[in-house]
């Protein structure tokens, strides 16, 4: 019977060789090859690789590889773990095992967290929101200004709508002036002096060519608006025309588009 380790320990000796230049010509780990020299199988990759390795060995060392080969299959032909590489070295087996285990319990984790979050997405997206966005309470005032010629003759004839919030700072009320007949219009800021510069003062006629009437410039105080003659305009005040009364020459108009006559 040939003794396989002490034919290579021998042969490389013999010829000056290190494990260390044997495992860089074989390109085997040097723990391989004392495994060989030892005959410590049991420390190799399995029985294949045993046979690849003392091929390669023996080559390098001058030997006859099959012979070393078949001296190996002859003498481990029997032995259980020959027929399975996980039976020859059962602590690489318990090693991929874990392995397996491990990636096996991921692979779970992963798909149930998958789950979770598609179930949680779906209930999200059919849940009705138990939370609405509040909405402003409306109060809407009517702008009817009306009175009794008989106390204080203005507006006529008017069409009601909505006015803006009267606390708002940022209310501004739109005007326009349509001439009935020829008039002299004086108008300025509401609460200004009546030295002070006028907003617009022209003497108007009615324009075919303007049909809306000519628009008041902004202010943001409202207006006090002077004709030099009655009845000679209708006011369109936020889009809602005002008729002032038979014998009103000076309106205000306030922030919120509100029109009263006051008393010269």
């Amino acid at each position: 019977m040939l003794d396989i380790g002490a034919t290579l320990k021998t042969a490389r000796e013999q010829q000056g060789i290190s494990l260390d230049d044997a495992a860089e010509a074989t390109k085997i780990r040097p723990s391989y090859l004392v495994a060989l020299e030892e005959e410590a199988f049991d420390r190799l990759p399995g029985p294949t690789y045993a046979r690849g390795f003392l091929r390669s060995y023996g080559e390098l060392l001058g030997l006859d590889p099959q012979v070393l080969i078949d001296e190996f299959n002859v003498r481990f032909e029997a032995a259980p773990w020959e027929l399975d590489d996980e039976v020859m070295f059962p602590r690489r087996r318990t090693a991929r095992a874990g392995r397996r285990g491990r990636e096996s319990s991921i692979v779970v984790v992963a798909v149930v967290g998958i789950v979770a979050v598609a179930v949680l997405i779906v209930i999200a997206s059919t849940y009705p929101s138990s939370r609405n966005t509040p909405t402003a309470p409306t109060n809407p005032a009517s702008i009817v200004t009306v009175t009794e010629e008989a106390v204080n003759p203005v507006a006529t004839a008017v069409t009601a709508q909505t006015a803006p919030d009267s606390t708002s700072a940022a209310a501004q009320a739109v005007v326009f002036i349509k001439p009935t007949a020829q008039t002299t219009l004086t108008v300025r800021a509401l609460g200004a002096a009546d030295t002070s510069e006028p907003l617009l003062q022209e003497v108007l006629n009615p324009d075919p060519a303007r049909p809306d009437g000519i628009r008041l410039p902004k202010s943001a105080s409202g207006y006090l608006i002077r004709l030099d003659r009655p009845n000679t305009v209708t006011l369109v005040v936020n889009g809602s025309p005002v008729v002032p009364g038979p014998t009103d020459t000076l309106l205000s108009v306030d922030p919120n588009g509100r029109v009263a006559a006051v008393t010269p």
